[in-house]
């Protein structure tokens, strides 16, 4: 190993300080929800250069606990979080890890959300054609956070405000009542324009 130089960099001040406690809520293997508490210890930071100055932007936070959170389709443990995987209060926490559970059969998933691997326009089981349909980075992501419930029979309310928020940042959701979509919106509680 080299000589080490040390540098400046500016970090854009993190919303949260190191030492702050926070609060996780996940879903144990076993099923039942959790909340950990811990405390941040450092940051995950990207870095670049401007007009010769290096700046960096926090891009989540080190903790000194492995938990388990969504990232896509699936469940990772880290010690790595990101702003919006954990809660400054406990009981914010708490009520976000409240599951909910969507119980619908195979054939309305897949009217639903679609499944990636059929390249068939045609198809009723394409994206296009799903509840979702094909559109933007948000819709995406929910798609993700969906096939996420789907194979968790349900989401905690934290993924499920999540979805929401995607869902509600991309445009109004319209769907038809009864439809498949809206089978699965109403057991987790999310609401939309019917048409």
């Amino acid at each position: 190993m080299g000589e080490i130089e040390k540098i400046n960099v500016e970090i854009i001040k993190p919303r949260y300080a190191i030492g702050k406690r926070i609060y996780v809520p996940q879903r144990s293997e076993s099923g039942t929800t959790i909340v950990t508490g811990t405390t941040i210890s450092g940051y995950a930071a990207r870095v670049g250069e401007k007009q010769g100055t290096l700046f960096g932007v926090v891009t989540g936070y080190d903790i000194p606990t492995w938990v388990s959170i969504r990232r896509g389709e699936e469940a990772v443990v880290t010690s790595e979080v990101r702003d919006g995987d954990f809660y400054p209060s406990k009981t914010q926490a708490t009520h976000a890890s409240c599951f909910l559970e969507v119980r619908v059969n195979e054939e309305t998933w897949k009217l639903a959300i679609g499944d990636r691997k059929v390249e068939d326009d045609t198809s009723p089981y394409s994206l296009a054609n799903s509840g979702l349909g094909v559109c933007c980075a948000n819709i995406s992501e929910a798609r993700d956070i969906l096939s996420y419930c789907r194979g968790n029979s349900g989401l905690m309310v934290h993924n499920r405000d999540e979805l929401s928020s995607l869902l509600t940042i991309h445009e109004p959701l319209q769907y038809r009542r009864g439809s498949p979509i809206a089978k699965i919106f109403s057991q987790l509680g999310i609401t939309g324009a019917l048409r």
